[in-house]
């Protein structure tokens, strides 16, 4: 199964790329109120306007990344690394996998080829686990590859159960 989560040293490097990120947003919010220039009201509606934009869509990755955990393939499973405990998931005990874009939300910077997206993994008994993996800039759904190797592996698995 080829499918590229990030590992826990790559997922630490996330959350501090997150305090990076917010910390330049909080000083482009500073220097926007501290130092406007010349600026008309306008431009400086419009720019306030973009910072609110990103700010909420870091709002919202900084939640989900917060929910992350890392997720390593193991044979017939997955199994979930996390700091109070270590657990253990049946390929087929996973009833969907979906996944979503990282805007803000990086692993290093300076890198147009190593994004990453938002993996969802919902099991039979409604639980989910969140996880990060790499991802292309464009792709559609993101993190195409990892998800199609895993969906086909939960299904094999659930066809060899039945």
């Amino acid at each position: 199964m080829d499918v590229r989560f990030l590992s826990l040293a790559e997922l630490e490097r996330a959350h501090f790329y997150r305090a990076v990120t917010l910390s330049m947003l909080v000083a482009i919010g500073i220097l926007l109120l501290i130092r406007p220039g010349d600026a008309s009201p306008a431009s400086l509606a419009l720019v306030g306007a973009g910072l609110g934009l990103l700010a909420w869509r870091f709002a919202v990755e900084w939640r989900r990344l917060g929910r992350c955990v890392p997720v390593v393939p193991d044979g017939e499973g997955l199994l979930i690394v996390g700091d109070a405990a270590h657990r253990r998931i049946a390929l087929a005990d996973i009833a969907a996998v979906t996944s979503r874009h990282s805007i803000l939300t990086v692993r290093r910077y300076r890198s147009w080829s190593e994004h990453l997206a938002f993996v969802e993994i919902r099991l039979r008994s409604g639980a989910r686990v969140h996880t990060l993996a790499e991802s292309a800039v464009f792709e559609h759904p993101p993190a195409r590859d990892s998800l199609a190797a895993l969906r086909s592996a939960a299904a094999a698995a659930r066809r060899r159960s039945a």
